[in-house]
């Protein structure tokens, strides 16, 4: 359904790059100081969007769903782990992964097998297509139909690495 060439990146790779975005995210207020140890409700909702993904994958044509809820998964997952190291929870999806690497907490060996799952995700989160897909799950009535079970699946994948990964952290 889509390839490299549809989805528009967004995230910088460089660390000059990286830097700057994530200046552009304070200086936009993306960024909301939290007690750290609220960490484990965004885990264990994290975890709970993973378990809905996975029975709405299990339907066998709810992609859209299970896109959505993976999706969200990812995103709750992750603010865990700034939560959990930085103290902050960050309301900008693009953001959060900047915040990630900018902060270092995600190691490179995920990078790397994260980016090794599938040839059409460029970031080393798979959150630019992640977030593209959940987009059309949501909002496109005219793509929703077309999103795969290839697809969906690659998604809650990614959700349970980085939810096995921030458990780690």
């Amino acid at each position: 359904m889509l390839s490299k060439m549809d989805i528009d990146i967004k995230l910088p790779n460089k660390k000059e790059s990286i830097d700057k975005f994530y200046n552009n995210c304070e200086k936009r207020k993306k960024f909301i100081s939290v007690d750290k140890d609220s960490y484990k409700k965004h885990l264990k909702k994290a975890k709970h969007d993973l378990y809905r993904a996975i029975k709405e994958s299990e339907d066998g044509n709810a992609w859209d769903w299970t896109v959505i809820k993976a999706y969200y998964a990812i995103h709750h997952a992750t603010n865990s782990l700034l939560i959990k190291k930085m103290g902050v929870f960050c309301k900008d999806h693009l953001c959060l992964i900047i915040a990630l690497k900018h902060h270092e907490l995600i190691k490179d060996e995920l990078f790397k097998e994260l980016t090794s799952l599938h040839e059409s995700i460029s970031d080393v989160l798979g959150l630019d297509l992640t977030f593209q897909l959940r987009k059309i799950s949501q909002y496109d009535v005219n793509e929703w139909e077309n999103i795969t079970e290839k697809e969906a699946l690659l998604i809650i994948s990614i959700a349970k690495k980085i939810i096995v990964f921030v458990e780690n952290a």
